[in-house]
């Protein structure tokens, strides 16, 4: 796993390696094929056109740990973090879920970089001034409700402090991205409603987990960045094992 000053030289390379890949498939780009490779765990189930998908975007915002104490003294080496937030219980879509600080786009929006910011300034009062933004991803869609989200990748060297909007967000906090790596914390969900079986990859650290749109992100990024490690995709979750849906 890199320390911080390899993570940042590994994200910068997956954000040139998207604008590449949309430069030269702008419509397999346009319609989430960055994101699905494979054709399998994020599906494609008609055709992004025009008006029919709402805007949206989500911030990836990766920043350094702190040192770690170890039995020969101080490890010296900062590792690489990624912020989460966890959703209010109260809300009616998705309560409870781990995700991005992100939201739909807003018509004074200057684009989906802007509303990414907004949103992270929003809910969990990140100002913009702590950011080094490194550029916009690939859309990716959300065909479920119809959103086609951007992720916009971000570092930043000091977070500052962190407030959840109430009513929005219950928590917020952040986890390193070894243990994202780690294979046992790594595992496939599994969902079944009628006749239908949902299947995504998924994370449980330290009892949290983290499944759907913002597991399909994580699974896709940590492939392109080169920080991936394999793993038993055969361990399978309920994931309303861990939350209620």
């Amino acid at each position: 796993m890199p320390d911080w000053s390899q993570a940042g030289e590994d994200l910068r390379r997956v954000v040139a390696e998207s604008f590449e890949f949309r430069a030269q498939a702008p419509e397999a780009a346009a319609n989430g094929a960055w994101w699905d490779a494979e054709g399998t765990l994020l599906p494609i189930r008609r055709r992004l056109t025009a008006g029919a998908w709402r805007e949206a975007a989500v911030l990836l915002v990766f920043h350094p740990g702190h040192e770690r104490a170890s039995g020969d003294g101080l490890d010296r080496a900062v590792r690489p973090h990624v912020l989460l937030t966890e959703r209010a219980a109260v809300l009616a879509n998705h309560p409870g879920e781990v995700a991005f600080p992100g939201g739909s786009r807003d018509a004074a929006d200057v684009d989906v970089v802007h509303t990414a910011v907004r949103e992270a300034a929003e809910e969990v009062s990140l100002h913009a001034e702590a950011l080094r933004v490194l550029g916009p991803l690939p859309p990716a869609p959300l065909p479920i409700s119809s959103f086609i989200v951007t992720p916009v990748l971000a570092v930043a060297e000091n977070l500052g402090v962190l407030v959840p909007e109430a009513g929005e967000v219950e928590r917020v906090f952040s986890v390193e991205v070894e243990a994202l790596s780690d294979p046992r914390n790594r595992y496939s969900t599994v969902l079944r409603r009628g006749r239908q079986v949902f299947r995504g990859p998924a994370f449980v650290i330290d009892g949290t987990l983290v499944w759907g749109f913002t597991a399909v992100l994580l699974d896709r990024l940590l492939d392109r960045l080169g920080w991936a490690r394999d793993w038993d995709p055969s361990r399978e979750i309920d994931p309303r094992d861990y939350q209620l849906l």
